[in-house]
C-alpha cells in the first residue's frame, strides 16, 4: 500500500470519532519515543481512575531539534483540566506550553496526527467504555 494511501486511511479512520480537543504536550525536558511511550502510559490510566467512559488517540512527535519528543492528542471525554493537571502534578511540563485546542473536523487535525503512523515513531489509540480500557495498539 501506498504511504499516502496509509495516510489517507488513517485519518478517514481517526476523522470517524467526535472529538472534543486536539491537544500538544511538550515535556521541559529532552524524552525519547520509549520514556514517552510510558508517560502515555501512565496518562492514559490516570484517565481510567477519573473520567467513566472516554477515547483518546495519540502520537509522539520529535521537535524539530531531534533531541526530544512531544506528544499530539485527540480526545472525547476528557476535560483539558484534567490533562494539565496530570501534566503538571507530573512535573513533566508547563500548563502554558500545552496547547489545547476544540477540535474542528475541517480542520485536519485528524489527518495530521495519522502522517506520523508510518514514520517509525510510536502512537496508540484508547478507547475505554464504562471504565473498562480497551487498547488497540496497532504499531
Amino acid at each position: 500500500m501506498k504511504r499516502t494511501t496509509l495516510n489517507r486511511a488513517y485519518g478517514d479512520f481517526f476523522g470517524k470519532e467526535q472529538w472534543e480537543h486536539y491537544s500538544t504536550l511538550t515535556y521541559k525536558f529532552a524524552v525519547s519515543i520509549n520514556r514517552n511511550r510510558i508517560e502515555m502510559d501512565k496518562l492514559t490510566k490516570y484517565f481510567k481512575k477519573q473520567v467513566a467512559t472516554f477515547s483518546i488517540i495519540w502520537v509522539c512527535e520529535w521537535h524539530t531539534t531531534g533531541t526530544s519528543t512531544h506528544s499530539h492528542l485527540l480526545t472525547k471525554g476528557v476535560d483539558v483540566a484534567l490533562i494539565d493537571k496530570y501534566w503538571s502534578n507530573r512535573n513533566l511540563g508547563y500548563k502554558k506550553f500545552n496547547d489545547h485546542k476544540v477540535y474542528e473536523r475541517d480542520k485536519g487535525a485528524n489527518f495530521y496526527m495519522a502522517k506520523y503512523i508510518d514514520k517509525e515513531i510510536d502512537y496508540d489509540i484508547f478507547i475505554s467504555k464504562d471504565n473498562q480500557l480497551q487498547g488497540l495498539v496497532l504499531n
